[in-house]
């Protein structure tokens, strides 16, 4: 079974995908708080992709490589940023914060470990 990618969702799906950036057990209006704060510094790096990855499972490799592609992501936006000077250091650091957040907490609930990915159904079902 091919994986499914995050593309494969409807643009509206993609636009509703994921609680934002924090764990499930976070509240709400924390996490919520977060993501708009987020925002000032990520604009492509999508905490929705990150979600979805984890929706779709799979292994600890899986796990790690969704991980990596997330702070990938939030490093070239900290690079991209119009106010380099003044934004790229708050930027690097929150991006690296995410990160270590998300490889120690993701793995408590988060992660959906299995043998096989979950179908795209399985995720619009389940996530949306």
């Amino acid at each position: 079974m091919r994986r499914p990618q995050f593309e494969d969702l409807s643009e509206e799906q993609q636009l509703n995908f994921g609680n934002g950036i924090g764990p499930f057990w976070l509240p709400e209006k924390i996490r919520d708080f977060v993501t708009k704060t987020a925002s000032w510094f990520f604009k492509s790096a999508s905490w929705r992709h990150h979600d979805f990855g984890y929706a779709v499972g799979g292994d600890r490799w899986d796990r790690a490589r969704c991980d990596w592609k997330f702070y990938a992501a939030m490093m070239k936006d900290a690079f991209c940023q119009k106010y380099v000077l003044i934004t790229l250091w708050p930027a690097l650091f929150l991006a690296t914060v995410f990160y270590v957040a998300v490889r120690l907490g993701g793995q408590m609930g988060s992660f959906e470990y299995r043998k096989c990915y979950a179908s795209l159904q399985e995720i619009i079902d389940t996530y949306t």
